[in-house]
């Protein structure tokens, strides 16, 4: 049994900003993403990639539903359901109180790593810390 030492297609770090080719902009879209794999894997089409991109976050909704506590993702973040309580809300237009039901809601808390590096990041239309 053989063993491959080639060097893997993966970053150690995925820069995504400096992949994508579209202007800098606040949000980050799936194209986005798939558009930086297939970048850096250029065996994968950007069809495959998007398929990739669309089967992990699958799993990972997957797994949540099923009863997972959460998704962790080693120097990315946790994905985890967090249960919302049932509270009173209000409508502002028609300014009349309405009722908010419980409901669970998917959360990601970033790893300390992705924070370093998102706080080392050029801030592109932020406000300064105060």
């Amino acid at each position: 049994m053989s063993v491959s030492h080639e060097p893997s297609p993966w970053p150690r770090s995925l820069d995504i900003a400096e992949l994508t080719t579209e202007k800098p902009s606040r949000t980050l879209t799936r194209s986005d993403i798939a558009a930086a794999i297939n970048k850096r894997v250029p065996k994968l089409s950007q069809r495959e990639a998007g398929r990739m991109l669309d089967f992990v976050l699958q799993e990972i909704a997957s797994a949540l539903s099923q009863g997972e506590e959460y998704v962790k993702l080693h120097e990315f973040g946790t994905f985890f359901v967090r249960e919302r309580a049932a509270r009173r809300g209000r409508i502002p237009l028609a300014d009349e109180s309405a009722a908010i039901w419980r409901r669970k809601t998917l959360n990601f808390r970033p790893s300390v790593g992705l924070k370093e590096k998102v706080e080392k990041s050029p801030a592109r239309g932020r406000r300064p810390r105060l």
